[in-house]
């Protein structure tokens, strides 16, 4: 069960696409339960093509439509209710989620269970995994759970309750999230979480569910490094010009409305797409400065209000005004917000002033990632400061073998994965002063480094290669199933 799945470009898709590939080259028959295409061109607005070659082949997609009238943002696709009574409709639909479902996605889920049911008539099905969010897809295979039998796993890629960036319950007691959370842990047969921070709140939380619940990390794919070109003939933009936006990007700016941001999260209404997996693209060429000419300082991946932004960049003004940054511009490759270009998000970069040389080159498909971290001396790491946010970006920044520059506080869940990397240059704090020198020795370090500084630090970073996070996950899976044929083995002598 995995909402999110090519071609959508959702954080959470890489890790469901590379766990759907890894079980089918390891033996099993995979069947991937997702949303119809319609979603990411309506609601998301954003998608990347190319995601879909990615698939196994062996793999099975099964789409289900979202009834999704209460999520548009087309006003020429409002119903006569929503249209002409908005604030009474907003009501209705809160009132029906809190009753009904777990989520706004709850709508999804009949439809869904039709379908399991479906499969499982056709051929039976040994073990459902349902990753989150959006949180309905728990209640899908709890649901097929409780009418068949089917065991299931639950991969929780945040946290359903937990208000990552302030540590507190992100609903008040009653809601029906909390709910649905105990009741889909109860009758799991195992939970995941990315990193352990979040898992030992859950176990804390849920005593008596804690010996059910295990850590499966992110990582980065051995194929995107394997795929990359050496010597990428990508251009790198020229300092010298004011390219504060690219072409590209200038294009998706302006089909900005003035108030077109971020959806806030409330207790009714979440984010589609997700704050903790952060995967936007694989890793790119290898290859260290030659110490000529500009250094490229870059950024890959999505761009959101959560990250430190405001001292990051003062810090760089300072640095670059001071003139201790000479020949140093920055690279943005990526997405303006979760849903694809937002003008609040936009505004926190000093894009505007041509002296400051920050480019933002827009989104940038997955097939064509190589080429831009192939331009890029430096690579940033920029994470909002949570114990609990581990950025999927973390990984496939080590797997360059480039030195990276990780701006966050000391107790970011990051710090945990990161500060043994041999080519990290990390700000003492996110005062703008400490950024500033963070960012001076980053760019001392890219025009000194050595081919083999970046083999050992590639060398360092395979222990976070993904199918070896994998690996015990899908051992979980099969001794899940084994348990249970042997269960039904038992009771069927018994009754022999």
């Amino acid at each position: 069960m995995a909402f999110y799945f090519p071609p959508s470009r959702a954080s959470g898709v890489y890790r469901m696409l590379a766990l759907a590939n890894h079980l089918a080259r390891t033996g099993w028959e995979v069947t991937v339960v997702t949303v119809t295409e319609d979603f990411y061109e309506r609601i998301t607005r954003s998608g990347d093509p190319s995601l879909v070659d990615a698939v196994d082949p062996r793999v099975r997609v099964e789409r289900v439509p979202l009834p999704m009238s209460h999520l548009e943002t087309d006003l020429r696709r409002y119903g006569w209710f929503r249209g002409n009574y908005p604030g009474l409709h907003r009501r209705v639909v809160r009132r029906l989620t809190t009753a009904l479902w777990c989520d706004q996605y709850g709508p999804w889920v009949p439809g869904v269970l039709a379908r399991l049911l479906q499969i499982h008539r056709r051929h039976p099905v040994d073990v459902t995994l349902a990753t989150g969010n959006p949180y309905s897809a728990y209640q899908a295979v709890w649901a097929l759970h409780r009418a068949t039998g089917v065991p299931y796993v639950l991969d929780s890629r945040d946290s359903w309750t937990l208000n990552l960036f302030t540590g507190e319950m992100a609903f008040r007691e009653g809601h029906a999230a909390l709910t649905w959370e105990r009741r889909t842990f109860a009758d799991a047969e195992l939970i995941t979480f990315v990193n352990r921070p979040l898992l030992e709140w859950h176990q804390e939380q849920y005593p008596q569910d804690a010996g059910r619940m295990m850590v499966v990390a992110n990582g980065y794919d051995a194929s995107g490094v394997a795929a990359l070109v050496p010597g990428s003939t990508a251009e790198a933009p020229d300092p010298t010009v004011d390219v504060s936006l690219s072409e590209e990007a200038e294009r998706a700016y302006r089909t900005l409305e003035p108030d077109d941001e971020d959806v806030e999260d409330d207790e009714d209404v979440e984010d589609v797409e997700d704050i903790e997996d952060d995967e936007d693209d694989d890793p790119g060429e290898v290859g260290a400065s030659d110490g000529l000419g500009p250094v490229h300082l870059g950024y890959v991946g999505t761009l959101t209000a959560n990250q430190p932004h405001p001292a990051v960049w003062e810090g760089w003004r300072r640095a670059k005004d001071a003139g201790r940054l000479p020949g140093a511009v920055v690279d943005l490759y990526g997405h303006l917000g979760f849903f694809g270009v937002s003008a609040a998000v936009r505004n926190l970069l000093p894009l505007a002033d041509a002296t400051q040389q920050v480019t933002w080159h827009g989104a940038v498909e997955k097939a064509d990632i190589a080429n831009a971290y192939a331009t890029l001396d430096v690579l940033v790491m920029i994470v909002a400061d949570s114990p609990y946010v581990t950025s999927g970006k973390v990984f496939e920044y080590m797997s360059t073998g480039k030195p990276v520059l990780g701006l966050y506080e000391p107790g970011c869940a990051v710090a945990e994965v990161l500060d043994d990397y041999p080519l990290l240059v990390r700000t003492r704090s996110l005062d703008p002063d400490d950024v500033a020198d963070a960012f001076v020795d980053a760019v001392a370090l890219a025009r000194s480094v050595t081919p083999e500084q970046q083999a050992r630090a590639q060398a360092h970073a395979t222990r976070f290669e993904r199918t070896r996070q994998l690996e015990p996950l899908e051992r979980r899976l099969r001794e899940i199933v084994e348990r249970r044929a042997g269960s039904r083995a038992s009771r069927l002598t018994g009754r022999r």
